[in-house]
């Protein structure tokens, strides 16, 4: 299907509808469709704080039609309608120069009524007898009915309205995001190692395994909370059957050598034989790295097998895209020997 975007290129599309937006007083409205959890929502909204725009969240499931639209009020003869929250928010940042972003959760999974109700605002660019300010950008985001989240029927006629972009659940995109929001290490290696574990939907209402539920794994990880309920906690976000899988890696990541140890002496830390061990080792060294170190942390990779040595480049270049500002991206002269073997891996791939 041609309306099918990468997770990679979806930055790409809101950025591209803000421009559009921006000259075009009728609108540009986006529907995002794809599985739960993978970033439909999360992604929008980065993009949109990142180009300064203000953004107004609308969880549909959560409201009445007139909350969308707006109440009609009765003073003796005179009617009127009382602009909604949401849309009070929508006219202040507008009056204070911002441009805004209104997202439209669970487009597909609320009410018919409320479904009717937001397409109108999207189709009139108006609420409650105001109009939108032009530099505000409509997206609409939901699940299809092979996701079996209760989607309801969206009719043609909304259907024409929106520019419609579907999207599935993948890796290095998701991983990138990751790095940018400092999910935990263990996570994201044990992801690189098993990247079929990124989303396994449960059919049966049970937790499973999303980018949004691995997240949750992370902020389970980064408090620290006591032994005893730590697993409970993951099974809780990931399910059960994956959280028997990733504890196994867990054990395996809290018994490694330090990095520090690593980078004293890299020459002599001993190398893993397995794997799996392997893999954490890379991703626990690639989270430690600092300028300082990152000769020595080469040093080591390079005794690993030649297989290993792009995944540790690449988890390196998540890690400095993510960065950001210059003075914190870790240095690549100590990998230019990795750097060219991967290269040259890649073109004869």
């Amino acid at each position: 299907m041609e309306n099918i975007i990468s997770m990679t290129n979806l930055p790409a599309v809101i950025r591209a509808a803000m421009d559009i937006q921006i000259n075009r007083i009728d609108g540009y409205p986006l529907l995002i469709l794809g599985p739960v959890g993978v970033g439909k929502s999360q992604v929008p909204v980065q993009v949109a704080r990142e180009e300064g725009w203000e953004v107004i969240t609308v969880n549909l499931c959560n409201y009445q039609p007139s909350e969308v639209t707006g109440w009609v009020t009765q003073v003796g003869d005179v009617m009127s309608q009382l602009l909604p929250d949401w849309a009070k928010r929508v006219f202040d940042a507008a009056q204070s120069g911002k441009k805004t972003v209104i997202i439209f959760e669970e487009f597909p999974q609320c009410d018919i009524d409320v479904q009717k109700a937001a397409a109108q605002v999207n189709w009139d660019r108006r609420v409650a007898g105001h109009r939108l300010p032009e530099d505000c950008l409509i997206i609409a985001n939901g699940n299809r009915k092979s996701d079996k989240a209760a989607v309801k029927s969206i009719p043609e006629h909304q259907i024409s309205r929106f520019t419609i972009m579907t999207v599935e659940a993948e890796l290095d995109p998701t991983l990138a995001h990751f790095a940018k929001i400092d999910v935990a290490p263990e996570v994201t290696t044990y992801l690189t190692q098993f990247p079929d574990a990124l989303h396994r939907h449960a059919a049966d209402g049970t937790p499973f395994p999303c980018p949004r539920t691995w997240v949750a794994v992370s902020d389970v990880i980064k408090a620290e909370v006591p032994k005893a309920i730590e697993m409970p906690m993951i099974a809780g976000a990931i399910g059960v059957g994956e959280q028997a899988k990733f504890t196994g890696f867990l054990r395996i990541w809290r018994d490694l050598v330090s990095p520090s140890e690593v980078f004293a002496n890299p020459d002599a830390a001993p190398v893993p034989e397995k794997a799996d061990v392997r893999y954490a080792m890379i991703g626990s060294l690639i989270a430690s790295v600092t300028n300082k170190t990152a000769k020595a942390c080469a040093a080591y990779i390079k005794r690993l097998p030649p297989e290993y040595h792009s995944v540790a480049v690449s988890a390196l270049l998540r890690r400095n895209e993510a960065a950001g500002d210059p003075g914190k991206k870790i240095s690549t002269a100590g990998f230019t020997d990795i750097l060219i073997e991967t290269s040259n891996l890649i073109g004869e791939g």
